[in-house]
């Protein structure tokens, strides 16, 4: 067999796996959003097998001498081209280290486990849950010690998300950007008469709520003709296929806010996975095959980036608060763009990562790093997990939740089998600031057309720097390229510190 044929049998096995993954993801969709509560043992039976015929023709033997050829004869294809197959050939690799026995059983244990969590949420009962994340957390560990992560069980599960991440740069990381964070809190908290939000904490009728993001949303970019937006328990984005990509929201009654950044957090996830399919890019060979987030780190920047940097920005508000006003006259009629911006970066002591501000989310994310890699070392017990976490909020916080719904239940990652996942959200935060800080440079009318409401100006240049590469680099290769410089928390601290100095009227530690 040529090299080419070899390449034609790769893309056309690409597609097949590619199609089952499809199908597994939109079973997952409908689990969180439609599927009647007693289907529920039939869905995690579905998905167990769509994860065994995937694996099954992922690992043929057949892609492993399809790679060789491909290999062997690197000359014969384009830059693109070796990229692809260089990906293809790790995820291959990968892939044939795991028995199909362990990959259905952990996506039956994952479906389980999410109705098991969703009830157990419900009713703040931990003990619940436990019993599969006991599960969960021994499927991790035989996996990682599979892939070759015996004695270091943590950056085997990193490696899935952040390849190259290691829990101990992870630890480094959070060691020094934690200190620099609390005297931040601290000072802000001395000032928080300064910032008054409740113009935002009042009722806000639901479909106007609905309305309002979604024109947010369109004005963003995101391509309704190639996606939709439903309602789930806890908002998420699932790129399901080319021209497929879902996003779900949630609401409050009494507060604008959750909703309208909620929806456009995974809003820019959903315009990066719109951005990997862009126009052409699949009529390319080796762009098919890289058509995927090169990390969840860089997937988490481009929502960071749109939600606080963007979403939570004075000329954002110069563009949206007259539309508000439209869709909420009784509340926000009288209210000022500036008076929105500084509700929208109030800074508070919280319990609920997702509805955390800007300043204290990295301290929620210590709190869930912190608790589970001792729970994947085995230093703490899957019993013991509320009061360490509660112990880790008090630290980190100031707060202890009064139950587990609001406590170690809050978030469905776990349930979900994404242990490891979320050191992410932190490195999205630092990719994304300093992205922004790219942007700002390479396009210095960018505020100017951010408080016009022209919000694709920064969907194109992302696109560009970002989205069109998909994983043909690593994430810190892709923020050097974007960027100039190596990956790095200083555009984040500056930023907070620009940004809440001027929100509060007060100078910030850096």
């Amino acid at each position: 067999m040529t090299p080419r044929a070899a390449f034609a049998e790769l893309l056309r096995r690409h597609a097949e796996v590619r199609d089952l993954s499809s199908a597994t993801a939109l079973l997952a969709w409908d689990q969180e959003t439609m599927m009647p509560r007693k289907a529920a043992a039939a869905r995690a039976s579905q998905l167990a097998t769509l994860a065994g015929l995937r694996h099954e023709r992922f690992t043929d033997p057949r892609l492993g001498d399809w790679i060789a050829a491909c290999e062997a004869a690197s000359g014969e294809f384009d830059d693109e081209e070796r990229a692809g197959i260089r990906e293809l050939a790790r995820d291959w690799r990968r892939a044939t280290q795991l028995p199909r026995d362990l990959v259905e059983e952990q996506a039956a244990a994952e479906s389980a486990a999410l109705e098991a969590w969703r009830e157990a949420r419900a009713r703040s009962d931990w003990p619940a849950f436990a019993p599969h994340l006991e599960r969960l957390l021994d499927l991790a560990r035989r996996r990682a010690a599979v892939l070759g992560f015996a004695d270091r069980p943590y950056d085997g599960l990193l490696d899935d998300y952040e390849r190259g991440a290691t829990e101990a740069g992870l630890a480094q990381l959070f060691d020094q950007l934690v200190p620099r964070l609390a005297p931040m809190v601290a000072i802000i908290v001395e000032h928080a008469g300064r910032v008054d939000s409740r113009c935002f904490r009042q009722p806000f009728d639901e479909r106007a709520q609905e309305a309002f993001a979604t024109r947010v949303v369109a004005a963003m970019g995101f391509d309704t003709d190639a996606g939709r937006i439903d309602r789930s328990s806890h908002p998420f984005c699932t790129g399901i296929a080319r021209g497929d990509v879902r996003l779900t929201r949630r609401f409050a009654a009494d507060d604008l806010r959750p909703a309208l950044f909620g929806i456009v957090h995974e809003a820019g996830h959903g315009l990066y996975e719109q951005g990997l399919h862009a126009a052409g890019a699949a009529e390319r060979p080796g762009a098919a095959l890289l058509a995927e987030a090169c990390s969840l780190g860089v997937h988490e920047s481009q929502s960071r980036l749109w939600e606080n940097i963007v979403a939570r920005s004075l000329p954002f508000w110069q563009a949206f608060a007259p539309v508000a006003a439209e869709y909420f006259p009784a509340q926000l009629a009288a209210v000022g763009a500036e008076e929105c911006w500084r509700a929208v970066n109030e800074v508070q002591r919280s319990l609920i990562r997702v509805e955390a501000d800007e300043l204290t989310y990295n301290l929620h994310v210590a709190v869930r790093f912190d608790v589970e890699r001792a729970l994947v070392a085995g230093r703490l017990a899957v019993a013991d997990v509320p009061a360490a976490w509660n112990a880790a909020m008090q630290r980190l916080i100031g707060l202890a939740p009064g139950n587990d719904g609001e406590g170690c239940l809050q978030d469905i990652h776990w349930a979900m089998g994404g242990l490891g996942y979320f050191p992410t959200y932190t490195l999205g935060n630092l990719y994304a600031a300093q992205l922004w800080e790219t942007a700002q440079r390479e396009l210095p009318r960018l505020d100017e057309a951010i408080a016009q409401g022209e919000l694709v100006v920064l969907r194109d240049w992302l696109r560009a720097s970002v989205h069109c590469h998909g994983r043909r680099f690593t994430a810190s290769e892709l923020i050097e390229r974007a960027t100039g410089a190596p990956p790095s928390s200083e555009p984040f601290v500056r930023h907070l510190r620009a940004r809440f100095g001027a929100v509060y009227g007060v100078t910030l530690p850096g």
